[in-house]
């Protein structure tokens, strides 16, 4: 198929995420890229109870996490799992989605 891109904007404690979840087992055949964006960058942090999918993915895909979301919430990039990329701005998000991507999922 190509590349699968989730917008994610859903906090690991809300019903959305878990929808996420089940999609990113449908889809964990293709390259993703997981954009964790507004209360989304709540999954970035390592010891939440979702870090073991966001490290798996960030092995085999991307997960980037956005400066601005991280900087509002007082989360510094020590507190973030090991290969969650911090990206500032939507510009880059915008780009990667519409001349990158196959498809893409928000939540």
């Amino acid at each position: 198929m190509g590349s699968v891109g989730f917008l994610v904007t859903k906090s690991p404690s809300e019903l959305s995420f878990k929808t996420f979840l089940d999609l990113v087992d449908i889809w964990c055949e293709e390259y993703l890229k997981v954009y964790l964006i507004s209360n989304g960058i709540y999954a970035a942090m390592e010891g939440n109870r979702y870090s073991h999918t966001i490290r798996e993915i960030s092995r085999t895909g991307n997960v980037f996490a956005r400066k601005e979301d991280l900087m509002a919430r007082g989360i510094t990039r020590e507190m973030l799992i090991d290969g969650v990329e911090v990206l500032e701005g939507l510009d880059r998000v915008v780009v990667d989605i519409m001349e990158n991507l196959d498809m893409v999922f928000t939540f």
